[in-house]
C-alpha cells in the first residue's frame, strides 16, 4: 500500500535523488499550482542562483549546491550546470524540517522561475499553505501574523557600564530569544510546526498560520499578555506590534495583491505602535514614588528605581537585598540583569537552548510569559528531564530546530599575554572575581588596539533594504532573501570576525597582527565582540585598529555573498568607560552620515559608504565650510579599497611595530610627527584655496624626500607615497577631500596610550 507523504518528506525525496512524485496526492498538487509549479513532469534540482540578483541577469552567479555549514561561507561563484548537483546521503533519521533546510538551502528546483528559491523556502512554504488549506477556515485559510518589536535600542542599549559588555551581549540575546518564545507559543497555540514561519529576525517575524476564530483570538490575547509583561519588565521602553491578517489564495497567488497585503499588514503594525501601551496609560500618567531612594540602590546596570528589595541582587553573589540597611559598597541590580549578566558568559560556550515550566537550579536564566501568562523559563545549561522544548545554535546535526545567532566574543584567554595581566589587575582593584574564560571587558578590548587605548564602536546597514522588500511578490521570494540575509549576518559573521573570510579573500591587516594565527598578540580572530547582529544590520564593539579593519571585511563578504548588495556603517571612537549609550548613539550618527553623504555639492546621495573617526567636532569643521564637499565625513568602499587601504599600508612601511609595556604601537621611522601636523596643514590650505594645496603638498613632500635614505627599497616608498598624496588627476581629485580620515587612522596608530 502508497503510504501518504509530508511535502517536507517528499522535498528530501528530491534532495537524495528519488523521483518527486505526488501521483494520488491532489492536494499538493493544487498547493504547487498555487506556488506556479506545475508537477504533472518530473524535475530535480539545480545550483541555487544568487537570490539577490536581477532575475535576467545572464551573469549571476550561483551558490555551491552544499550543505548549510557555520563553518565555512557559502559564496556564489560560477553556474554549475543541473547535471553536476548531485543527490545528498540524507540520514534516514532526524527532524525532517531541520535537514530539509541542511539540505535544500543551496539548491532549487529546475523548473522555470523557481532559480533563486531554495528548495527548502519552496517545500516549507508548501506545508504551511498545505496546512491552513486543511485547518483554515473558508472563504479566507490563511492567516498573516507579523510581529514588530519597537523600542529595540531603549531596551538594549541603555545601560550603565557595570559588566556593561556581558550584560549588553545577554540583553540582545535576550531579544533574540523573546522572538523565538512567541513564535513557538503561536505554533504550539495553532498546532502548526516551524514550516509556517516566513521569516524570523531583525526585530520581527511572519507566520503563515490556518484562519480561524481561535487564532485570531489567541494573537489578539497573546498581544495583550506580552506588552503587559513588557511594559512590567521594561518600565515601557519595549513594545510588540502583533497582528494577524487574513487573506485567500488570490492574494499569495497575484504579485500585486501579495504586496498590497504585506503594505496593508505594515500599515496596521505602525497604528499598534503609534497607540502602544493604551492599556496602560493610567499607569504611565499616575506620579510613584521610587522604590530605591539611593542612587547606590537602584539598578547600577538600568538605573530603575521602581523595584522592591525583594527584585534586586548583589551583582557578584546574587544574594537578595535587604529590607533595611543594604550595602552601599556593593552593586545592586534587578533580579533580571543580575541573571542576563550571568548569562553573558555562559553564552560564550552554549549550543543549545532549553525552554522549562520550572525555575532552573542555576542562575543565568530568561523568563518570558506564554499565551496563559505563565513564566515559563529559558537557559543554555541543561536541567536533568525538566526540558520541554530545545533549540541547537548555529548547527542543523541533531534534532532540534536550530535558531541562528550572532555569537562571536573575545574572552580575556583570548586577549594578549600582557592585556590579560590587566584584565586580572583591573577586577582585583574592583574586588570581583576573575575568569580567564570569562568575556573581555570594554577595558581589555581597548588595551588590545594598537596604538591608542580606544574602543572601536561599529554600526552598520544594509542600503536600500525597505526598497527591496517591499518589491517582494511572493512568500517564497520573502522567505528565501531574508533568511539569506539572517545566515550572512548571525552565521557566517561569526567566521568573519575569527578572520575565516573564505572565497579567496584576504583579511584585512594594516599592522600585521596575523589574526589567522595564534602568536603572542593573542589568540586566532579579532578582539571584537558581537553586540547585536541580525535581519541586515549589526553593532559591533572591540579593539578600534580591528573593528575599522573588519567592517571592510563585512562589506567585502557582503558584496561577494549577496552579488553586490550595498551596506553603510559608521565607526566612532571611544574612551572604555565612556557611557555605553553613547557609544551606540555616536556610532549610530555615524552610520546616518555615511547613508545621507555625498562627494559633491551637486551629486545625488550616494550609499554604500563607511564614515570612520566620526565625531561632533568633525560636523562642526565642516559645517562653517563653504565647500563642504572639500571635507568629507565619510567615504564610498571602493574609494576606501583605492585609496585609503593602500595608502594605510604605504604609511605602515615607514615605519615598525613595536611592544610597549605588551601593547603594539607603530613607531613611523621615515618621516615625523611634525611632517604629519603639515599634512593636516595641507588640508586645510586646499579648504581654502582649492588647487593652491599643491605648491605646499610639493614642499612637504621634498622634506620628506630628503629625509629618507638613498636606498632603492626606500626610493620606491617614497614614489608611492607620492602617488597617493600628490596627485592632481583628475579620476583622483577627491583623494584630498578624504586625506584627514588616513592621517587620524595614521596619528591613532602612533599614540602610546
Amino acid at each position: 500500500m502508497y503510504s501518504k507523504k509530508s511535502l517536507i518528506e517528499l522535498g528530501l525525496d528530491l534532495l537524495s535523488g528519488k523521483a518527486f512524485d505526488v501521483v494520488g496526492f491532489e492536494s499538493y498538487r493544487s498547493v504547487f499550482s498555487l506556488l506556479g509549479i506545475d508537477v504533472s513532469q518530473s524535475f530535480g534540482i539545480k545550483a541555487l542562483k544568487s537570490v539577490f540578483s536581477e532575475p535576467s541577469d545572464s551573469s549571476a552567479r550561483y551558490y555551491s549546491p552544499t550543505i548549510l555549514s557555520s563553518k565555512e561561507i557559502n559564496y556564489p561563484v560560477e553556474e554549475f550546470p543541473s547535471d553536476k548537483t548531485k543527490p545528498f546521503d540524507i540520514p534516514c533519521e532526524g527532524n525532517k524540517l531541520t535537514l530539509l533546510e541542511k539540505y535544500g538551502s543551496f539548491v532549487a528546483i529546475d523548473v522555470d522561475g523557481y532559480a533563486q528559491t531554495s528548495l527548502y523556502d519552496l517545500f516549507k512554504t508548501a506545508a504551511a499553505i498545505q496546512n491552513c488549506r486543511e485547518k483554515g477556515e473558508e472563504p479566507n485559510p490563511f492567516l498573516l501574523v507579523s510581529a514588530d518589536f519597537s523600542g529595540i535600542q531603549d531596551t538594549v542599549y541603555t545601560i550603565s557600564s557595570k559588566g556593561a559588555l556581558k550584560t549588553l551581549r545577554a540583553r540582545s540575546f535576550m531579544l533574540e530569544l523573546l522572538t523565538e518564545h512567541i513564535v513557538y507559543e503561536l505554533l504550539q497555540a495553532s498546532k502548526s510546526d516551524r514550516y509556517a514561519i516566513i521569516y524570523s529576525g531583525g526585530g520581527g517575524f511572519s507566520l503563515l498560520l490556518p484562519n480561524n476564530d481561535d487564532n485570531v483570538k489567541t494573537v489578539k490575547n497573546y498581544r495583550y499578555v506580552l506588552n503587559r509583561w513588557a511594559y512590567t519588565e521594561f518600565f515601557g521602553k519595549l513594545f510588540i506590534a502583533l497582528d494577524a491578517l487574513e487573506c485567500n489564495e488570490n492574494k499569495l497567488k497575484c504579485q500585486e495583491a501579495f504586496k498590497e497585503l504585506r503594505q496593508t499588514q505594515a500599515d496596521n503594525l505602525d497604528k499598534l505602535k503609534r497607540r502602544k501601551f493604551i492599556k496602560q496609560l493610567d499607569e504611565l500618567f499616575t506620579p510613584t514614588m521610587p522604590e530605591q531612594l539611593n542612587v547606590q540602590t537602584e539598578c547600577q546596570i538600568t538605573r530603575r528605581d521602581d523595584l522592591l528589595n525583594i527584585k534586586m541582587r548583589d551583582l557578584e553573589n546574587g544574594k537578595v537585598m535587604p529590607n533595611e540597611n543594604p550595602d552601599l559598597t556593593k552593586i545592586w541590580v534587578s533580579e533580571s540583569c543580575y541573571h542576563q549578566f550571568k548569562l553573558g558568559d555562559k553564552l560564550i560556550d552554549a549550543h543549545a537552548i532549553y525552554r522549562y515550566k520550572e525555575k532552573p537550579q542555576t542562575d543565568g536564566y530568561l523568563i518570558f510569559k506564554n499565551i496563559n501568562n505563565e513564566e515559563i523559563y529559558y537557559s543554555v545549561i541543561p536541567q536533568n528531564n525538566n526540558i520541554i522544548a530545545t533549540w541547537q545554535i548555529n548547527s542543523w546535526d541533531n534534532d532540534s530546530p536550530t535558531i541562528l545567532y550572532a555569537d562571536y566574543v573575545r574572552t580575556i584567554e583570548q586577549l594578549p599575554k600582557a592585556v590579560q595581566d590587566i584584565e586580572e589587575k583591573s577586577a582585583q582593584e574592583e574586588n570581583r572575581s576573575f575568569d580567564k574564560k570569562n568575556t573581555a571587558t570594554f577595558e581589555g578590548l581597548a588595551a588590545s588596539s594598537c596604538g591608542a587605548n580606544l574602543i572601536g564602536a561599529l554600526r552598520m546597514d544594509v542600503d536600500n533594504m525597505g526598497n527591496l522588500f517591499s518589491e517582494i511578490g511572493s512568500l517564497t521570494e520573502l522567505s528565501t532573501k531574508s533568511r539569506m540575509l539572517n545566515i550572512f549576518f548571525k552565521v557566517y559573521l561569526n567566521q568573519i570576525c575569527a578572520a575565516n573570510l573564505g572565497g579567496g579573500l584576504v583579511v584585512t591587516d594594516i599592522v600585521g597582527k596575523e589574526y589567522d594565527k595564534d602568536n603572542k598578540q593573542g589568540k586566532p580572530g579579532r578582539n571584537v565582540s558581537v553586540i547585536y547582529a541580525g535581519g541586515d544590520d549589526l553593532f559591533i564593539l572591540g579593539a578600534w585598529d580591528e573593528t575599522i579593519e573588519l567592517a571592510f571585511d563585512i562589506q567585502r563578504c557582503l558584496a561577494l555573498f549577496s552579488g553586490g548588495l550595498g551596506i553603510s556603517g559608521g565607526l566612532t571612537l571611544h574612551q572604555p568607560k565612556f557611557p555605553l549609550y553613547q557609544m551606540a548613539k555616536k556610532s549610530g550618527e555615524a552610520e546616518h552620515v555615511a547613508k545621507h553623504d555625498k562627494d559633491s555639492e551637486f551629486d545625488d546621495i550616494k550609499k554604500n559608504r563607511i564614515a570612520l573617526f566620526h565625531d561632533d567636532a568633525k560636523v562642526q569643521r565642516q559645517l562653517k565650510m563653504q565647500h563642504r564637499e572639500r571635507y568629507m565625513l565619510s567615504m564610498t568602499w571602493d574609494l576606501g579599497s583605492t585609496f585609503l587601504l593602500p595608502l594605510m599600508e604605504t604609511y605602515r612601511k615607514c615605519g615598525r611595530l613595536n611592544e610597549i609595556d605588551g601593547r603594539q604601537v607603530l613607531e613611523i621611522e621615515k618621516f615625523s610627527y611634525q611632517t604629519i601636523e603639515k599634512w593636516f596643514a595641507v588640508i586645510e590650505k586646499y579648504q581654502e584655496s582649492h588647487k593652491l594645496y599643491l605648491p605646499t603638498m610639493a614642499r612637504v613632500m621634498t622634506q620628506v624626500e630628503d629625509n629618507l635614505s638613498k636606498k632603492e627599497s626606500d626610493i620606491k616608498l617614497f614614489k608611492k607615497l607620492l602617488s597617493y598624496l600628490y596627485t592632481n588627476e583628475e579620476s583622483n581629485k577627491n583623494w584630498i577631500s578624504h586625506l584627514h580620515i588616513a592621517l587620524n587612522w595614521l596619528s591613532y596608530l602612533r599614540r602610546t596610550k
